[in-house]
C-alpha cells in the first residue's frame, strides 16, 4: 500500500499559505512534513481563512513562493496516488497554483478520504477529518496541513484495511469509489 497524502490551508480562495506531506511506504507513514507557503495573495490573508487555520501575514514573511518549493513539492506527487479529505478543494488549489506559476501539472492519479470512509462507515451521521479522527481516536492539530495530511493517510489506512485491500488500486475497486486523473 503506496500513497501520499497531501493538505492545503489557503490564504484566500485558492492560493495556499501552507501544504502537508505524509507519505506511506508499504502501509506505514515513513514521512510527514508540511511548508508554510508565501502566497501569491501576499500580504493578503482572508480574515476568516486566518481564523480558521492561524496562519497570519507575519509567519509568512520569510516562507518560499509555491514556484520556489515546486522542485521539492513535485516529488511527493510525481508518478504517485495521491489522498486528500475532499480532494476537489485541495486538487483544485493544486490545479490553480500550478496554472499561476506557469508549472506542468504533474502525473497524478487521486482519490478522496472523504468518498473512501462514506464506503467504509456508512452509519457515520458526518464524514469530515474531525469527526473521523474523533471516531478512530486520533488526535491532530486540525487545519494545519501536516497534521491534516497525517489524519487522512490515518483514515485511508483504516479504511483500506477495513476493505482487506493491499494496494491502492485494490482498495479503490473494493470501496467501489473513483481513482481521478490530475488534469489542468
Amino acid at each position: 500500500m503506496n500513497f501520499t497524502a497531501i493538505d492545503f490551508e489557503t490564504a484566500h480562495a485558492q492560493f495556499p499559505c501552507e501544504i502537508g506531506f505524509t507519505r506511506v511506504v508499504d502501509g506505514v507513514i515513513t514521512e510527514s512534513k508540511s511548508w508554510l507557503i508565501k502566497p501569491a495573495c501576499f500580504p493578503y490573508m482572508n480574515p476568516w481563512n486566518e481564523r480558521v487555520h492561524g496562519i497570519t501575514s507575519a509567519d509568512l514573511v520569510h516562507a518560499h513562493t509555491f514556484e520556489e518549493l515546486w522542485p521539492t513539492l513535485r516529488t511527493y506527487l510525481e508518478d504517485q496516488y495521491v489522498v486528500a479529505h475532499n480532494a476537489a478543494f485541495d486538487m483544485g488549489v493544486l490545479r490553480a497554483t500550478l496554472a499561476h506559476y506557469d508549472l506542468a501539472v504533474p502525473w497524478v492519479d487521486y482519490f478522496c478520504s472523504v468518498s473512501l470512509s462514506r464506503k467504509a462507515w456508512k452509519q457515520l451521521p458526518t464524514h469530515s477529518l474531525g469527526a473521523l479522527c474523533e471516531f478512530h481516536n486520533i488526535r491532530f492539530n486540525h487545519h494545519r496541513a501536516g497534521d491534516d495530511a497525517h489524519a487522512c493517510a490515518l483514515i485511508a489506512l483504516k479504511a483500506f484495511d477495513l476493505f482487506s485491500a493491499q494496494t491502492v488500486p485494490d482498495g479503490i475497486a473494493l470501496s467501489g469509489i473513483k481513482l481521478r486523473k490530475l488534469q489542468k
